[in-house]
Parts: structure tokens; sequence; C-alpha cells
């Protein structure tokens, strides 16, 4: 048995972690809770009703202000008064713990590294809302990583020493380091005690040792136990030896005839192995995968053949090209559950489908109907600069202005939820409206949430401002804003409703806040305000209500960013169809289909939504490149680039719906009236389509009783409105592949919802411009969904988030486990697991790229991120060569040749595509994607 290092003191250990390890104390817990509950206060966006106040100066202040008469620290004996009167700002009071504890300056970086470890949840969080640019809430209630450290220093300060106090030792840096090198058997004593290691026959004499204070008794005693406990772990190892050799056949015999140099090598082998264990196992389930994947698309290629085709490179032309005037042709997202709906779709009917990322080619900050935040609608990865905002349609009917009575009734229910109250007056406040609610989601979600939205009436039909405002129209739309301001500034300080007002008040009110009139106004004429109520409604608009020039400038320049220019329009349309190969042929329609998820009761319903559309529902997205791709002046610039969409051609947006696996369409009022009569054929198929998908999905979920693809329809949608549901859908879970290449290479063959499909044709991309934009994009977004998957089946507890049945939703901004504790990070257990068994199956992704080899490396070389993924072992990369016909693996640092069709003879050196060599471990050289195997 090892001393403790004294090396590792403030790189490993904090001092509380020693004072809890050798003391028994429960510090760090202590200050766990604390922390959380201060990062619950002052970073929650809405959900409590009261709320921290100061928060606008930011974290470290907001805390200071409340825990200098805070009853709970307190309560806990800690006074933190004292260390803020001398240190106001965060990296004072850093600077004050850290001098106090005389933790030398060379260790500050670690020991912070290690205070932001211990609540990595919190800390992660407040990271990225420091980096995230124009993320609202940071902006109103700025918080970053120097406040979460100094409140969790000033908090750990006073524990450490009332803990010191109470044990009568010092508990600074060189008091532990002493400790460690003169008592070193008396450390190692109590740590084995009080983690929880010892033999459980040595707890008592250890107590007794360490009560007496005797230095040669504690040696003696920690110089018996380390010999004792190291016995055991040889017997303990050795055993397991002789088990290991029993399942192998190995006689006990010749085990024991060998020497004690040769038992050693075999038994350090065996516990080395286990560290690497996992690793094996995964390798093995990859190969496994890789082979079946190829031997699927060389079976399907063998079925599907052309025997005309004598060029290999003719294999990425589609086989059936349909261009008879009545085919259809849709764009789906990459995402696996889209590959089961693209594949029933195409076994009903003459449709073609295309993968690509799900927003479409569109990065957009979109502002919904009666919301006032952006919501970025585009991969993590991208920075939107344009706005797109959702209106009224102008032939919207008058009874959608209203609120309904349910949907009145459901923000009373909210509201009390909200409140610290809620336990004792819900009930009596909402009575059998509450009740109807719970009763009816829980028995007869199906039923009860078909009669609610009859008695809800939904959202108003809208359309999208997808093109650039002039100025003028700016600035009109800025001062209707203001009068609206007014108006309810208004009623909100007078009581004075809209009817009773003029408009020439209302624009006079708004002219004197903004400094272009004088007061007094005709508004304070007429209600009689003297001077110093109406100077002090002024001050309010103008504060307040925001009715001041800086804002007036702030709110033009978001508006300078709606929109997209002609111009921008015609590029996006134009790149997304050269990516997927569609820049001839085009159908009469075609389908714009973006997918998202509906579930009821679910904190994760982001991860179920679409991944390239940043957690939301693609189908904004779908509606803004429909509405591009339909407008003339688009494509009169298209035509110019060698792009002719055909007059009658008409893009439709859609919605997939991934949980019960209906797709519905939209903007169809716009589809010209020579478009309509197919209509009722796309809706049946895409019903038919949706059966199909769940009842494939039923059987994954182990569903019984589903003998029909109506019942399987039945259960899917039950699953999406039932509140107690923890697993609605599988989601994106077993997701293992990510293939690039054109339709023709899977096209009705069953991936089983595993893989990405993102629609490339090579020849279409000379330049390879467009393959670099597929990896630098689509292919790292499903990397982070793989390992996002991965590791949260791999420890759920540690990189997942355990199970939803125990999360508690906070601040609507993440979950934790309990009342108390860490926010969560991953995915939870019902994602990844069925029962105690993982469900998904721990991979990294398997990319397949239908390109020529010489185009892939050029590609790679050009896209840093990807070749770092591929280099060191986070992308298995495969690459289809159409030109050679040949199947190439990067693989320990080389590319090498795979057996292809699978089961073939190896081939020769001269029929290998170039650069590659049978798999072999690599040398100490690094090899990369550039270099010559």
């Amino acid at each position: 048995m090892k001393m403790l290092d004294k090396a590792l003191i403030g790189v490993r250990w904090t001092l509380y972690d020693l004072v809890d390890r050798l003391y028994g104390t429960r510090i760090n817990a202590t200050l766990n809770e604390l922390q959380i509950k201060g990062c619950m206060d002052f970073l929650d966006e809405g959900q409590s009703v009261w709320r921290m106040p100061g928060r606008r100066q930011g974290m470290f202040r907001a805390w200071s202000h409340i825990a200098k008469r805070n009853s709970r620290l307190r309560l806990h004996g800690l006074d933190v008064g004292g260390i803020l009167a001398q240190a106001d700002q965060p990296e004072a009071a850093i600077d004050l713990v850290m001098t106090r504890l005389q933790i030398p300056e060379r260790l500050w970086m670690d020991y912070f590294a290690l205070e932001l470890s211990k609540l990595h949840g919190w800390a992660g969080f407040v990271r990225w809302r420091a980096q995230a640019k124009d993320y609202y809430w940071q902006d109103r209630n700025p918080a970053d990583l120097v406040d979460f450290i100094a409140i969790r220093l000033v908090l750990s300060l006073p524990l450490i020493e009332e803990a010191a106090k109470q044990h009568q030792r010092d508990f600074s840096y060189p008091a532990w380091v002493r400790c460690l090198e003169e008592r070193p058997h008396e450390c190692l004593l109590r740590h084995e005690l009080h983690s929880g290691a010892i033999l459980p026959d040595y707890a008592h004499r250890v107590e007794v040792a360490l009560d007496s204070s005797d230095a040669g008794r504690i040696k003696t005693l920690s110089q018996d136990y380390a010999r004792e406990k190291t016995a055991r772990e040889a017997a303990t190892r050795a055993l397991r030896l002789q088990e290991l050799c029993e399942r192998a056949g190995i006689p006990r015999a010749e085990l024991a005839g060998k020497r004690s140099g040769a038992l050693r090598q075999m038994i350090d082998a065996v516990y080395a192995f286990r560290s690497h264990e996992g690793f094996v196992w995964t390798q093995a389930l990859e190969r496994t995968y890789i082979r079946a994947l190829l031997a699927k698309l060389a079976k399907h290629r063998g079925a599907t053949a052309d025997p005309s085709a004598a060029d290999p490179s003719a294999r990425a032309v589609p086989t059936e090209p349909r261009r008879d005037g009545s085919d259809i042709q849709a764009l789906f997202c990459i995402d696996v559950r889209s590959e089961r709906l693209r594949r029933q779709l195409e076994q009903l009917g003459h449709y073609e489908t295309f993968g690509v990322a799900g927003f479409f080619g569109v990065p957009v900050n979109f502002i919904e109907l009666g919301k006032g935040h952006e919501a970025a609608l585009c991969p993590a990865i991208v920075t939107p600069n344009n706005v797109a905002l959702e209106m009224p349609h102008r032939h919207a009917g008058h009874g959608h202005e209203g609120h309904s009575l349910f949907h009145l009734a459901t923000e009373v229910v909210h509201d009390l939820k909200s409140t610290v109250l809620a336990p004792y007056i819900t009930v009596e406040a909402v009575g059998l409206l509450f009740g109807f609610d719970m009763v009816g989601k829980t028995l007869a979600p199906a039923a009860y949430n078909t009669w609610r939205r009859t008695l809800d009436n939904g959202k108003q039909p809208t359309r999208l401002m997808i093109d650039k405002i002039s100025r003028d129209d700016a600035l009109d739309l800025i001062a209707t804003l203001q009068d609206e301001m007014v108006v309810r500034a208004v009623d909100r300080h007078f009581g004075v409703k809209r009817e009773a007002i003029t408009t020439g008040m209302i624009r006079e009110l708004r002219e004197i806040a903004l400094g272009q009139a004088h007061a007094p106004s005709d508004f304070a004429r007429r209600f009689d305000l003297d001077a110093a109520a109406e100077t002090l409604f002024l001050t309010s608009l103008r504060l307040e209500y925001g009715l001041n020039p800086d804002q007036a400038k702030i709110q033009l320049e978001h508006l300078a960013r709606i929109g997209f220019r002609i111009e921008r329009q015609a590029l996006l349309v134009g790149n997304l169809l050269k990516t997927i190969g569609l820049v001839e042929g085009f159908a009469k329609i075609v389908l714009v289909v973006g997918h998202g998820s509906s579930s009821q009761n679910n904190p994760y319903e982001s991860a179920l939504d679409c991944g390239a559309c940043g957690g939301d529902r693609g189908l904004v997205n779908a509606r803004i490149f429909a509405a591009m791709a339909n407008r003339r002046e688009v494509r009169d610039r298209l035509a110019e680039r060698g792009i002719r969409i055909p007059e009658e051609t008409w893009f439709i947006p859609a919605l997939h719906d991934t949980t019960t696996d209906e797709t519905s369409l939209y903007d169809i009022d716009q589809l010209p009236p020579g478009r309509l009569t197919q209509l009722t054929r796309i809706q049946e198929d895409l019903a038919a389509a949706g059966r199909l998908c769940a009842r494939e999905r039923c059987v994954d979920m182990g569903e019984t009783g589903v003998d029909s693809s109506e019942a399987a329809a039945r259960r899917v949608k039950r699953h999406a409105m039932d509140w107690t549901q923890v697993r609605p859908e599988w989601g994106l879970s077993k997701n293992a592949s990510f293939i690039i290449g054109s339709r023709a290479l899977t096209r009705a063959l069953d991936l089983e919802g595993r893989a990405f499909l993102h629609s490339y044709d090579h020849r279409q991309d000379p330049s390879g411009e467009l393959l670099v934009g597929i990896l630098s994009g689509p292919l790292i977004v499903a990397q982070w969904i793989n390992m996002e998957h991965y590791f949260s089946a791999v420890d759920n507890e540690v990189f997942g988030s355990g199970s939803k049945i125990y999360h508690n939703v906070v601040g609507r901004f993440g979950v934790m486990t309990g009342n108390v504790g860490d926010l969560r990070t991953g995915l939870p257990a019902q994602t990844v697991l069925k029962g105690d068994r993982p469900y998904h199956q721990p991979m990294r992704l398997i990319t397949l790229i239908e390109a020529p080899l010489s185009s892939v490396r050029d590609a790679l070389a050009r896209v840093y991120k990807v070749r770092n993924l591929v280099e060191n072992d986070w992308v298995r990369l495969l690459v289809l060569d159409p030109v050679t016909d040949c199947v190439s693996l990067f693989e320990h640092g080389r590319w090498s040749a795979q057996s292809w069709p699978p089961g073939a003879d190896r081939r020769t050196k001269a029929q290998r595509p170039v650069g590659a060599k049978p798999a072999r471990r690599p040398r100490k050289r690094v090899a990369t994607l550039e270099t010559s195997p």
C-alpha cells in the first residue's frame, strides 16, 4: 500500500477533500448544497415566481448581497459577511481565500480546476452561458466562471476554518504538507477508515489507535494493516487467475508448476486487460457492424445492378430515374429515423428521396409568433446572421386573436404550480379543471387529448417574413411597437384602456419620451396629471418600457437582420440542391420534410428533435427553404447558374413527427391549383408509410398486442400523449453509421433506422467543395450525437443523466436528480438502456463515403476538425471508390483495402486503391491522412 502523496494536494485533492477523507466530515456535500441553491436562485429563467433580486449586477454581486444576511448560511455556522466586507469583487475574493489558505500561486489553476469539477454540470452551464453570443438570459443576468469559483471559495473558507476549530488542527496548505510528511501512517489509517476501504476486522482497532494519538502504536498497526491488506489482495488475484485458467481448460497442476515470475506476469496481464477490455469489445462490435454493412451493400448492389452499365461509376446513377411527370421527390433530414420513412415511402410508389442536414442549408434565427426571443435553427457550429419572423397570416380569421377558455385555465394552473403556495391552493383554485387534465392524461391520453384539442383554438395560421425590409418600413415597425408599449404603460399605471385615448395622444407620448416633443401632453391635460406625475410616467416609459433613442437604435439594428436578400436566397437554395445532386429532372412536387417529436411531460424533448436545427423542430427551416425555392426571382438567378427549376415544380414544406410517424403538409394554401389533385395521394402515401414505420418501431420498443400497422399507429400516438410515458420513442439510439453517397447505394435497403443518410454525387463536385461542406457540418453534428449516445450508454450515471423518474426540472434550463444536485449531462437511462442492459450499442461513428479515395483525402486535408476525429480514431472512416470499385478503411494510422464484396479473395497490391495496404500495427512514427502509408 502506498502512503498519501503530498504532491497531490491542490492537484487531485482540495484542502477540504483531505478534511473529509481523514476526519469524516461532509464539507464537500455541504458546500455543494449551498452553491447549488445559489445557482438555482440566480440562473432561473422564469420557472420561479419569487426571483432573486439584483441579478442584473452579475452573479457574484447578487449572491453577495443575499449571502450577507442569509439565514441558511448562519444555520451552518458560516459568517461570510467578514470575507465579503474585505472583497466585494470576485477576483478580490478569490485572492483573499487562496492567500488565507496559503495555497502556492503555482497551484492556483489546478485548484480552480478541482473546484469546477465538483459540480461540473453547473460549472459547464455557467461556462456555456458566458460564451453564448446573444443569449438572452446571459445578457440580462451575467455570470461567468470567475463568479462561480469566487462563490465556492468564499463558502469553503469558513467551512474549512470551522472544521479546523472543531478538530483543533491547522488545515492550511503548509499544515497538510507537514502532516503527510510527519504523520504518514496516521494519515493512511484515517484515509482507510473514513473512505470505507478499511478491512472490517481492523476498523475498531484503527479507531482505538487513532484516539490514543500514540505515534508508535499507530505506525505498528499501519504496517500490520498494510501487510494484511496486501496479502488479501494477492489471494484475491490468485483466485481470479485460477478461475480464469479453469475456464480456459488449464489444469491446476500446470498452473502450480509455473515459476513465480511467470505467475506474476499472468496476474498482471489479467488485471491490465481489465482496463482495455471495454475497448476490445467495442472494436469487435464495430468490425462486426462494418462487415454486415458492407455485406448488405454488396448484396443490394448485386440485386439492383444494371447490366448495361459498363462504367463502375455509373452505379452512382439511380437505376430508376422516374421522370414521367407523375413523380414526387422528397428532401428528408439525414436523421436515422428518416431512414425508415424514406424506405417505406419509396416502396409505396414513384418517390425519389434525398437526405440532407435538416436545417436545409438555411441557418436562421427564428422569432416565433408571441415570443420575443430568437431561437437559432441551425447546427451549433454555425452562427446565423439572418432572422426570420413569424407573422399572423393576413387571411387568418379573428377567432384566433383571443385565448380559448382552456388556454387561459392552463395559464392559471402554470402560475399556481410555480409558486411555493401551490400545495395549499392549486386544487381549490382550479378545481375540476386540473383534475380532468390529470385523470385524462393518465387514464385515457389518446381520447382525452383529442377532446382537449377541440376545446383549444390552436395556433393561428402564420406566414414567415423572409425578405429584407426597407429602412422606412423598419422605422414604421418600431413606431408601432413603441405605440403598443405606450398603450400597455397607460393601462398599467393609470387603468386607462385603449378606447379612452386617441392615436394622437399615443403618438405624442411616444415622441416626448424619445425627446422629439415637449411636455405637457394632451394625455396629461385630458386626465388631469400634474407635472410630477407626468414626469414620473415618462421616466418609466424610457427606462422600463425602452422608449429611448438608444433602444430605438438597437431595435433598428435588429430589424436590419430580418430576412434574406434575393441573391442570398438563391445562393442557399442552389448550394443545397448541388450538394444532394438534384440539379435537373425536377418532379412536379418536391416535399421538404423537416422533423420533430411530440411528447408530454418530457424535459428531454429537444433530444428527440432535429440536431441540425439546434434541438428544435425542422419545420421552420423547411418552410423557409420551400418559400425561397418557389420564388420566381430565385429561380431566375438559379437558371443563370445552370439549375433550371421548371415552372410547374412546387416545393411543399412538411413535418415528420418521429414519435407518431405522422407527416403533415404545410403552406398548401399557396399551392398552384394544378397541383392540388396530387395532395390526396401524397397524404395517403405518407400516412401509409408512417403506419409501416410505426409497426417496425413497435417491435424495437418491445410492444405486445400489436398485430397490424393500424394498431401500431394507435400505440405510438398513445405514447406521444401519455404524460407517464418515460420513453415516447427510442430517438436516435442505436445510431451507428453515416453514409454519404447516392440513394442508389442504399435504396430499398433496410438499415434498421441506424444510419444517417446524406445524399451526395461526387460527379457534381469536381472541386470537392460540396464534400468539404458535408464533412465540416453534418458529419460533425452526427459525430456529436453518436458520442452523446456512446458515453451515456457506457456509464449512464457518470456521463448520462440517470433515470428520468427521479429528475426535477430546474430553472427551465436543465434537470437534476432529486431536490438538490448537480445539473445532469448526457442522456437519460430510458433513452439508451432497456432495463439494466444497453439498448444503444456503443460504437464510434462508422462513416462511409461514396467517392474517389483521392477526393476524400483531399477533402479531409481541408477540414482540420474532421481530420483530427479520423486520425485519433473517434470516427471510423470507409471509402467506397466508384472508380476503382474498392473499399478502403482508415485504421491504425493508415488506409487498408477491405474485402469487397465481403468474402471475396484479398486483392493484390495492384488492385488496391492508391496508398492502401493491409492493416497492421502502426510504427512509432505518426501516420496521417495526408501521408502515404
